[in-house]
């Protein structure tokens, strides 16, 4: 913005014909005080406000004097000209003392700003936290992780309490919780201090709770999960069709394709490319928050295009709302085992039985298989390796999606038909 200088002796006559002035001309107008040297009024287009220019007494290292600081002390319409030179005067008073005013506001402000943060209690700083690190809970990891935090700070009493109140012993009192139920009790605990390590950035508490638990009191983490599902059932889940047929649709894609299953449900018709026969996921779509191509087999794709597609929609609208997310999955899950007679059906399962059936019916490389699953570990390179290997062996895994479909077939998984 062009700016006008001017020095006079400022009074309320002056200030009132330059704001007329500056209305006019759309241009920032400095008035510079000829009583009070280093008093300034700076007019902008939105505000109006008293600053008083100044250099610290001495010397830095060197022989050079301090840099000069600029201060806003006020505006005209709560400080008059005569009012905005005796706190200039104050000012000059406190540099003369060897002090330096603008670090002494700043730390003001800082013990304001800390006040304040301290006055949140937690459930507010959790709403904060939910906004601005979870993005509002847009995938089912981040809805978790906000949903464990909030368990935790109901189940310890601390919802209206403030930050700096959670201790070691409210931390120790969560783990033993849990020791029956190791798995909550981790997921619980590593929310926790996800939202503490938030609260330490913000600079609101000095330590992370969680951090005092010791390793011994922590729970155990559960033995791994090792159900699969052999071909017969997965042809009892394909066709099991007593179910709704957006469940069943849903449900055959995640058969074919070993994609989350959240990531799967919110799949929008604009991540999905036709020609290429693939699907793309940005950092913000996956758990990982990574890039990835996931290639399609010819089976996959018949399932996606079974149903036409229609703008601005879901490709698997499994909730009953239009446009809403999908958050039954215990309820779809019931039905699946309803439907196919599977008891023990679990939906993450089927990413499982991908991996193990593919290592044992085919000679595909079990790295490729497991980069199909988009774990970060997948993608990790350690070394030189991780600067200059960036490979993501796209075609290998199309050939892997390949080989899945043809097994699918040999296993009496037939492709759906247009009406279906």
């Amino acid at each position: 913005m062009p700016t006008k200088n001017i020095k006079c002796k400022i009074d309320q006559r002056l200030i009132d014909k330059h704001l007329k002035e500056q209305r006019l001309l759309r241009e920032r107008i400095t008035l510079s005080d000829q009583v009070c040297s280093g008093l300034k009024l700076v007019i902008n287009n939105q505000s109006c406000s008293w600053t008083y220019a100044y250099r610290k007494r001495g010397y830095i290292d060197g022989g050079k004097r301090y840099p000069q600081r600029t201060i806003k002390i006020g505006d005209p319409m709560s400080m008059s000209p005569m009012e905005a030179r005796l706190a200039a005067e104050t000012i000059k008073s406190q540099i003369r003392a060897g002090e330096d005013p603008a670090l002494a506001l700043r730390a003001n402000h800082q013990m304001r700003r800390d006040e304040e943060a301290r006055k949140k209690t937690c459930s507010q700083w959790l709403d904060q936290y939910t906004n601005a690190q979870m993005r509002l809970g847009q995938t089912k990891y981040k809805q978790d992780e906000v949903r464990n935090v909030l368990f935790v700070l109901q189940e310890l009493l601390l919802m209206e309490a403030y930050p700096d109140a959670i201790t070691p012993r409210h931390m120790r009192d969560l783990a033993d919780m849990y020791q029956e139920r190791p798995a909550t009790g981790r997921q619980r605990l590593g929310a926790m201090s996800r939202f503490l390590d938030y609260l330490l950035d913000e600079e609101v508490i000095t330590t992370n709770s969680v951090v005092a638990v010791s390793k011994r009191r922590k729970p155990k983490p559960p033995p791994p999960r090792e159900n699969f599902f052999s071909p017969e059932q997965l042809a009892n889940l394909w066709n099991a069709e007593s179910l709704r047929p957006t469940y069943q649709r849903y449900l055959q894609f995640m058969i074919s394709t070993p994609l989350r299953a959240s990531e799967a449900a919110r799949l929008r018709w604009d991540q999905v490319d036709e020609d290429r026969s693939e699907l793309h996921f940005t950092h913000h779509d996956t758990k990982n928050s990574e890039h990835f191509v996931m290639p399609l087999s010819q089976i996959a794709a018949k399932v996606i295009w079974a149903k036409p597609q229609e703008q601005d929609l879901l490709v698997f609208p499994l909730s009953s709302l239009d446009g809403a997310h999908m958050s039954a999955w215990s309820h779809f899950n019931r039905c699946v085992r309803k439907a196919s007679g599977i008891d023990n059906f679990i939906l993450h399962d089927l990413r499982r039985t991908f991996s193990t059936l593919m290592a044992e019916h085919t000679d595909a490389s079990e790295s490729i298989i497991d980069s199909l699953l988009n774990h970060k570990q997948s993608a990790t390179r350690g070394g030189v390796m991780r600067h200059y290997q960036q490979a993501k062996n796209l075609e290998k895994r199309r050939d892997v999606m390949a080989q899945w479909g043809k097994l699918l077939r040999a296993w009496e998984m037939t492709l759906p038909t247009a009406n279906e």
